[in-house]
C-alpha cells in the first residue's frame, strides 16, 4: 500500500514500485501490481467548485493542525486555505466531480505504472452530509466505471441512439395504427 506524498518525500509512485520490487527480490519474493494499493484523500460533489468549497477550511486545518502540529509531518508551504489546491495539483488528493475522480484515478494509474486497488482515506474535513454525498457519488458513478458494470447499459444506450430515427418512426406508426383502429371500431 502506498500513499502519494510529495510533501514528505520526493519519491514518485514509479520509484515506490521499483523499491517494492527490489526489496521483494532481495528476500526471494515477488510483488504483483494487482496486489498494490494506493490510498488517496478524495472528496466529490456535483461541481468541482462545490467540492473544493466543501473541504477548503477543513482540509487546511487537517493538514496543518493534525498532520503538521500533532504528528510533526511537513506541511505544504502555502496558505492554509490553499492546501486543497496544492494537494490536488500534486496528485495527492482527488477533489471534484465523479468525472474528475475517474480522470484522477486514471492519471494515478498512468504515473504509477499501474496498481490493483484504490482506497480512500476517511477524513473529517466537511460536514457529515457532504462526506456521505461524496461517498454516494463515488459508489454511483466512479466505482461502476472501473468495475465494468456500466458496459451493458452504455452498449444499450449506444444501440438505441444509433437507431433512434427508425425506433421513433416505428413508435409513431404504431401509435397511428392504434389510433386509426380505435376510431374505426367506434363507428
Amino acid at each position: 500500500m502506498s500513499i502519494p506524498r510529495d510533501t514528505v518525500r520526493s519519491t514518485s509512485l514509479k520509484e515506490l514500485w521499483s523499491i517494492a520490487e527490489d526489496s521483494a527480490a532481495e528476500h526471494g519474493k515477488e510483488v504483483h501490481r494487482e496486489d498494490w494499493g494506493l490510498v488517496v484523500g478524495l472528496h466529490l460533489a456535483e461541481s468541482k467548485k462545490e467540492a473544493f468549497k466543501d473541504i477548503r477550511v477543513g482540509s487546511g486545518r487537517l493538514v496543518t493542525e493534525y498532520f503538521g502540529n500533532t504528528l510533526g509531518n511537513e506541511v505544504p508551504n502555502v496558505p492554509q486555505d490553499e492546501i486543497v489546491d496544492f494537494m490536488v495539483e500534486h496528485n495527492q488528493w482527488i477533489v471534484g466531480t465523479p468525472d474528475d475522480c475517474i480522470a484522477g484515478i486514471e492519471r494515478l494509474q498512468e504515473i504509477s505504472g499501474g496498481f490493483g486497488s484504490f482506497m480512500i482515506r476517511v477524513e473529517d474535513w466537511a460536514p457529515r452530509e457532504k462526506i456521505m454525498r461524496s461517498y454516494e457519488l463515488l459508489a454511483r458513478y466512479v466505482m461502476p466505471h472501473f468495475q465494468g458494470s456500466l458496459v451493458g447499459i452504455q452498449t444499450s444506450n449506444q444501440w438505441a441512439a444509433q437507431r433512434k430515427d427508425a425506433l421513433q418512426a416505428n413508435r409513431v406508426a404504431g401509435l397511428q395504427r392504434a389510433t386509426d383502429s380505435y376510431y374505426a371500431n367506434r363507428e
